[in-house]
C-alpha cells in the first residue's frame, strides 16, 4: 500500500488552479478497489461521478457514491476508490486552505451554527451542487484560467451551499482540527477491516510508537484489545438473538469456526451456549 499526497499526486489531472486552490477533475481507469494511505495537505470537498469512494478517517468511515459529496479534513485517511472494470472511476475535487473555512465561519453569526456530534460531512447533492460542479468542469475541458481572487470566490460560494446544507456540519469540521485522540480513533474504528499499520497512519504514528501509545492508554496490546472488544460487542448481539452465522463476519472472523473457538476461549462457552444461557 503507497502513500500518496494530494493535491500534489493529482497534478497531472485536468484541473483549475490558482494560488493554494484547485479544482480537479479526477479520474483513474476502472477496476477493483485497491486501498491507499492519503495524506491530505488540504481540506476537500470530493463530489463522485462515477464509480465508488470509501474513506477510513479517525473518526470512522464512509462510503461516498455518485450523488453524494463529502467533506475532508487536512490529515491522514486510507482511501480505495473503484468503478466497473470497463469504465473508469471519476469524481470532481475541489482542495483549498483550512483557513478559508475558518474565515468563513467567523462572518457567520455564531447563533446559527450550532456544533454537531457529526464528525464528518457526507451530504447529499442539491440541484444548486450538481450544477456547481458541472459549470466547473465545462471550464476545465474548455482549457479556462482562473485567477487567485475568482478561485477564493467560487470556494466561498461551495462552503455559502454547505452552509445551507448543514452549518452545524462546517462548525465542527474547521474547529476540530489536530491529531485525533488515540482513543477515539481506535472505538471508532472498531469494526473496520483496518490493520494495525493502517490505524497506527491514521493516527499519524509509526507501528512502534503506535503500539506503545496504545498499551499505556488501554494496559493491553492493540491486538487483544481489539480481539476482545470484538467478542464483547459479538455476545451482546448473541445475547439480542443474533446467530453467531449472522455475524462472524462483521466482528473480523473469515470463518465461523475460528470464531468459535475464540469466544469459548474468551467466555468459556460456545456462541449457541451463550445464546442460550443469556438470551434476553
Amino acid at each position: 500500500m503507497k502513500i500518496i499526497r494530494v493535491p500534489e499526486a493529482t497534478r497531472e489531472q485536468p484541473q483549475l488552479a490558482a494560488g493554494d486552490i484547485c479544482f480537479v477533475d479526477y479520474s483513474h481507469p476502472g477496476g477493483p478497489a485497491v486501498r491507499n494511505r492519503v495524506i491530505f495537505d488540504c481540506y476537500a470537498l470530493s463530489f463522485v461521478q462515477h464509480g465508488q469512494k470509501r474513506i477510513f478517517l479517525a473518526e470512522g468511515q464512509t462510503i461516498l457514491t455518485p450523488g453524494f459529496g463529502l467533506l475532508i479534513p487536512s490529515g491522514n485517511s486510507i482511501i480505495a476508490e473503484h468503478s466497473g472494470i470497463t469504465e473508469p472511476y471519476q469524481s470532481f475535487v475541489v482542495f483549498f486552505p483550512g483557513q478559508l473555512g475558518r474565515d468563513f465561519l467567523a462572518a457567520k453569526p455564531a447563533e446559527s451554527v450550532a456544533k454537531t456530534a457529526i464528525p464528518y460531512s457526507y451530504f447529499k447533492c442539491n440541484t444548486y451542487l450538481r450544477e456547481y460542479v458541472r459549470q466547473l468542469r465545462s471550464l476545465i475541458l474548455d482549457r479556462q484560467q482562473i485567477t487567485v481572487e475568482m478561485a477564493r470566490l467560487k470556494v466561498q460560494e461551495l462552503l455559502t451551499a454547505m452552509f445551507e446544507l448543514a452549518p452545524g456540519i462546517l462548525r465542527a469540521m474547521f474547529s476540530n482540527e489536530g491529531n485525533p485522540s488515540l482513543k477515539k480513533l481506535v472505538e471508532n474504528n472498531l469494526l473496520n477491516p483496518l490493520t494495525l499499520e493502517e490505524l497506527a497512519f491514521l493516527a499519524n504514528r509509526s507501528l512502534s510508537s503506535f503500539k506503545r501509545d496504545f498499551e499505556k492508554a488501554y494496559g493491553l496490546p492493540p491486538q487483544r484489545y481489539i480481539r476482545d472488544r470484538r467478542l464483547e460487542m459479538a455476545a451482546t448481539d448473541l445475547t439480542r438473538g443474533k446467530l453467531a452465522s449472522e455475524i462472524y463476519q462483521q466482528y473480523g472472523y473469515e470463518y465461523l469456526a475460528n470464531f468459535t473457538t475464540a469466544f469459548k476461549r474468551k467466555f468459556g462457552v460456545t456462541p449457541a451456549d451463550w445464546s442460550f444461557r443469556n438470551k434476553i
